[in-house]
């Protein structure tokens, strides 16, 4: 994850770095772009500062299909830009932009909070309780909900949405995956996930 996420990082901080240069036309569509490459570029730091810092996991998943859901999970929102449609109304896109930008900070929070408990696959460290994880048990996830379904939206057409649909069964899949290991190997995570949702409160 390391390579990859400075690889992602560094081509969102040039992303930036572009928009800042094209600064003296700005509009609010070119301030949400500079703001969500921002977002983007923290973001693949914060992945980066957990990895080279965390200890090893007290366990991990044997579960062949969750290790191969992880990564998919988490690389699928870079298709999606590929696949835009167009003719999307203004209101539509303002909506988008609003939740990606949303999605992205949420995001962002909870990695911090995480830190060095984060992983990609299912794996066991310590308890994470405050931030974002006092409400949800699995803020990251619903963060990258909301982000890909502003970039969905934003986009416009099908198959956008169905990436996005796509996103939410893994996710969602994860978060069961993950539960079922961090109940037996964490102390104290039973009564945490019975005074918490899972990801959406009220829902799941």
């Amino acid at each position: 994850m390391v390579p990859l996420s400075v690889l992602f990082g560094a081509l969102a901080v040039g992303r930036l770095l572009v928009l800042l240069r094209e600064g003296s036309d700005a509009t609010s569509t070119l301030a949400v772009a500079m703001l969500t490459a921002g977002l983007t570029a923290c973001f693949y730091g914060l992945i980066v500062w957990a990895y080279l810092r965390r200890g090893p996991a007290r366990a991990t998943s044997g579960v062949r299909l969750a290790l191969l859901a992880a990564p998919v999970a988490t690389f699928l929102p870079l298709a999606l830009p590929h696949t835009a449609e167009g003719g999307v109304a203004t209101g539509v896109v303002l909506l988008g932009d609003l939740l990606l930008v949303l999605g992205l900070s949420w995001s962002a929070w909870a990695l911090r909070c995480l830190d060095r408990s984060l992983s990609i696959v299912p794996q066991a460290r310590e308890l994470v309780d405050h931030g974002p994880y006092s409400v949800v048990r699995h803020p990251l996830y619903l963060g990258e909900i909301v982000a890909m379904l502003g970039l969905a939206l934003t986009l416009g057409g099908a198959l956008p949405l169905g990436l996005l649909v796509l996103l939410v069964v893994l996710q969602c899949y994860r978060a069961v995956q993950e539960e079922a290991l961090l109940v037996t190997a964490l102390p104290g995570y039973d009564l945490y996930r019975s005074r918490t949702a899972r990801v959406l409160p009220g829902l799941f």
